[in-house]
């Protein structure tokens, strides 16, 4: 999964973060047994340093449509992007009771993140909540970039299973008594999330 070029780019990446480390950010991000290009991912979007359109045009790049690929709205930029797009903001809503948080969504990527870090439980459940909220942005990333290069159309059901499908391979990885099935573990998300452990005592594997 690529987890071995990891010290590498962390060496590389650990002298551009100055804010991140004030409130842990980037070493939540970095801690995660996932691949690199996606914590490298996750951290150009806290930073907002990806091409969106409104980046590029501040790289003065020319930009004929500056409308969101998902809504069709005017982009504003990742924030609108990622988290309060019309069609992307349901997903999010829907996977809350899933990952135990109450509340609105913070307005900003860093605050989106930290918001599934910062709660009272256990670390393995944490890990789920910070992989929830990786694999849901990279997905959205992915869709984003088929649509605007490859003329796909947007498909929330599609966007959500991918993430959800994700987020099953990366837990598959990370923890070693992860053997529940995808279709098993999926069709009840909460205890998926919250209850893993227990769920595969009783035999659900």
């Amino acid at each position: 999964m690529g987890l071995e070029s990891k010290p590498n780019a962390y060496n590389l990446l650990m002298g551009e973060t100055i804010e991140e480390t004030k409130d842990g950010t980037f070493e939540e991000l970095w801690k995660l047994k996932i691949p690199s290009k996606t914590s490298i991912f996750a951290l150009r979007l806290i930073r907002d340093r990806l091409s969106t359109k409104l980046n590029l045009r501040r790289r003065h790049v020319e930009i004929n449509d500056m409308l969101c690929p998902f809504c069709k709205n005017r982009e504003k930029g990742a924030t609108h992007l990622f988290f309060h797009c019309s069609k992307i903001l349901p997903i999010w809503w829907k996977s809350l009771s899933w990952v135990n948080i109450l509340g609105a969504f913070p307005p900003n990527p860093r605050q989106h993140f930290l918001q599934h870090v910062h709660v009272l439980d256990d670390g393995i459940r944490v890990n789920k909540r910070k992989c929830w909220w990786m694999a849901m942005t990279w997905t959205i990333w992915q869709q984003r970039n088929k649509i605007v290069y490859s003329n796909d159309t947007f498909n929330g059901n599609k966007l959500l299973d991918d993430a959800i499908f994700l987020l099953w391979i990366w837990l598959r990885n990370m923890e070693k008594d992860f053997v529940i099935h995808f279709n098993q573990w999926s069709s009840n998300l909460r205890d998926g999330f919250c209850y893993q452990r227990r769920v595969a005592v009783i035999g659900y594997q």
